[in-house]
């Protein structure tokens, strides 16, 4: 994925949503196979009822149709909405798009961020995935599944401090350019 960058700025991480939030669909996936495999196994007995093995193809093929639409939904879906999640943190924002948002990008600049919030819970303590909430002036922005959650809030405060006291000198190499014309 292309990140739309302005001028000067460069790419610190770039990370997807941890891939823990596959463990359901990969868990529907297992209980959908063998769900299905259990009923194509079953409607294809030789001493079936007769009422049920008249129809027999028909629910087998009802039963196909059956898996594929809700592997589709459970599966594919929420596998679809991962590989287009992307977190990004460069060296004057952080760019988001969550799998819930599929829409374009979203960046919150990080002069406008007034704290950064990592939350893990005891069961992520190996992967120290988490939660990190980007505290603004006007509220606040959730980023929910951030692999390694503590590292990337280092990272984040790390280049906040940076673009602050590059901008420093900068303004008070204009106020003194300013005040000499005078």
């Amino acid at each position: 994925m292309k990140v739309p960058l302005h001028e000067k700025e460069r790419v610190i991480v770039s990370t997807r949503e941890h891939s823990r939030v596959l463990f359901q669909p990969f868990i529907a996936l297992l209980l959908l196979t063998v769900m299905c495999s259990f009923v194509l196994g079953y409607l294809s007995r030789n001493d079936l009822s007769s009422w049920l093995s008249e129809n027999a193809e028909l629910w087998q093929l009802v039963s196909v149709i059956l898996y594929a639409v809700l592997v589709a939904i459970w599966c594919v879906t929420p596998w679809v909405r991962w590989m287009r999640s992307r977190i990004v943190l460069t060296t004057e924002r952080i760019l988001f798009r969550s799998s819930l948002n599929p829409g374009k990008l979203q960046s919150v600049g990080l002069f406008s961020i007034r704290d950064l919030i990592a939350y893990t819970k005891k069961q992520n303590s190996m992967t120290r995935a988490g939660t990190l909430d980007i505290v603004l002036s006007h509220g606040y922005v959730r980023l929910s599944h951030i692999p390694s959650v503590p590292y990337f809030r280092t990272l984040a405060i790390e280049a906040m401090t940076n673009l602050r006291n590059a901008r420093i000198p900068a303004q008070a190499e204009a106020s003194n350019s300013e005040g000499m014309g005078q």
